[in-house]
């Protein structure tokens, strides 16, 4: 039985991408199986790369724009990172809060079944216990399983079979 109530969600309620939406793609199913990933150290390579393209670039070969590519990509990068941790929070929130509240219909319809089932007791209206049936199955699928266990396992270990 779960008594957590949860705290009011302070985050953001909208979230924008449109400083991001021209860069925006969609790739295709395992598309993303192949790429490069990020490896430890990224930060101190941009930051050299930023500090030595400008005025070794091109002596060492590098072609003209690069340094500006790899600016943009950063930048890019960081925003996009930005709204990751802020759409992930909040889709944490959205399912916690549905998981709560599904927990609670759940505790609804339990009370229901049990004031349906005193009621159809004490005024001897069984009859009453049809109009519920669907809802009374289904509050006591659980119990029904645990039920069907404890018999399984009343009966032992069944004898192996042999090939």
């Amino acid at each position: 039985m779960s008594t957590h109530q949860g705290i009011p969600y302070a985050g953001p309620l909208q979230i924008s991408l449109n400083d991001c939406k021209d860069d925006l793609i969609d790739l295709p199913p395992n598309a993303m199986a192949h790429m490069r990933r990020v490896k430890p150290g990224i930060e101190l390579v941009v930051a050299e790369l930023q500090n030595c393209l400008p005025t070794h670039g091109a002596t060492a070969g590098v072609v003209a724009g690069l340094d500006q590519r790899l600016v943009d990509e950063t930048e890019l990068i960081d925003k996009l990172r930005a709204h990751e941790v802020a759409l992930e929070k909040a889709l944490e929130v959205v399912r916690e809060t549905r998981a709560k509240k599904e927990h609670d219909r759940e505790n609804v319809v339990a009370q229901i079944v049990d004031t349906v089932k005193s009621t159809a007791h004490r005024t001897g209206a069984a009859h009453i216990l049809a109009s519920f049936q669907k809802t009374i199955e289904y509050n006591g699928q659980i119990a029904q399983k645990a039920a069907q266990t404890r018999r399984k396992n009343a009966r032992g270990p069944e004898s192996p079979q042999s090939p």
